[in-house]
């Protein structure tokens, strides 16, 4: 102690006394956020159980427009959470009675200038909400929100300008999306399909230009959306992709075909059977399995001894999915194959679906 000093002690009281003070000011700003909090979900239930009711009033006409906003100008920025989330329940064509709330609600200047803030947020915020005010200033400003910097960005724009069923954005938006990954396309997609029937003639106007007009990831997009609606319109365009160039397309479009199901499609599926990317092989496997082509069990079955586990693996899945049929080709290859790959898939997928015991064996 005596090396330390004489004021080693009143110094560690100090820095005690310091910390203690620190921990209960810290204290009592997480019990102060943690009531704020308590409150603020406490209002939005209380606000919540009003507004909900109220707006089911306006559109059954049993409020006024003026009522509803009265109500709803409380709490705007709550009411405006509570009618968006309404708006996405509701089906499309009923959307547009919603229309004079939300224009009584949102101030659309602002929401547009909103969309050159810093804060990432915000913008999102007001590209989400655009895409209620079904005008040409809002269409106008999503528009541009497609060229912002940030992907998410983009995106919600998409989603808004899908909301207002603006079908001349589809192909700008194709555009402003054009990003190469798996993830990205299938929320392009999403986005897309939001428009539903709506946006047929233009994918299929996509689809039936010449090659390098749009960009891969452009005609991989519209496939799968065409596939997502079960457009068979789309079937034979679809089956000439099949012989595109691109890996990426002509996999996107035996899984279009499969989610489709139109037996047109089966033989030209199948023959990918010998395509050189084992990816096309895999998405061709289990299109078929799709589209319950029990004619094409012998492919499937050769399709077993496959150089990669996943083509062997989908091939087995799809004979599973076809019924007893498939089962009984299982079996059959199980027992009787020398190709070692080939009876350890069928005993795995069988295994698999409770069909094999492999402890009783």
């Amino acid at each position: 102690m005596e090396i330390l000093g004489p004021n080693f002690i009143p110094i560690v009281l100090n820095i005690a006394l310091a910390l203690s003070v620190l921990s209960l000011v810290l204290l009592l700003y997480i019990t102060v956020e943690h009531w704020m909090i308590d409150r603020r979900q406490q209002h939005n239930s209380t606000f919540g159980k009003a507004i909900i009711p109220l707006i089911w009033r306006f559109l059954r006409g049993e409020a006024t427009e003026e009522t509803a906003i009265k109500a709803m100008q409380e709490d705007p920025t709550e009411a405006l959470s509570l009618l968006i989330h309404l708006a996405h329940e509701l089906e499309s064509s009923s959307r547009p009675r919603l229309q004079p709330l939300f224009t009584g609600l949102i101030f659309i200047d602002e929401e547009i200038d909103a969309l050159k803030s810093n804060q990432l947020k915000r913008r999102l915020l007001a590209t989400e909400r655009l895409g209620f005010l079904n005008n040409e200033a809002s269409t106008a400003a999503l528009l541009d929100a497609l060229e912002d910097k940030i992907p998410a960005i983009r995106l919600c724009a998409a989603r808004s300008l899908a909301i207002q069923g603006k079908t001349e954005a589809i192909k700008p938006i194709l555009q402003a999306l054009d990003l190469p990954n798996e993830l990205d396309n299938r929320r392009e997609a999403e986005a897309i399909s939001d428009y539903g029937p709506s946006a047929v003639p233009t994918l299929l106007t996509m689809l039936e230009s010449p090659i390098g007009k749009y960009s891969a990831n452009a005609i991989i997009v519209a496939a799968r959306v065409l596939g997502m609606l079960r457009t068979s319109e789309a079937v034979q365009p679809l089956i000439r992709l099949l012989k595109n160039p691109q890996e990426s397309v002509r996999l996107c479009a035996a899984r279009a075909l499969g989610e489709i199901g139109d037996p047109a499609a089966i033989s030209p599926v199948a023959a990918l059977a010998n395509d050189p990317a084992w990816r096309v092989r895999k998405k061709a496997m289990k299109a078929i399995g799709k589209l319950h082509a029990d004619r094409q069990i012998p492919m499937l079955s050769n399709a077993l001894s496959d150089s990669s586990w996943w083509v062997r693996f989908s091939a087995a899945q799809a004979l599973h999915s076809l019924g007893q049929v498939g089962i009984t080709e299982l079996q059959k290859v199980m027992k009787n194959t020398s190709d070692e790959h080939a009876r350890e898939i069928c005993c795995e997928v069988l295994e698999e679906h409770m069909i094999l015991d492999t402890k009783k064996n």
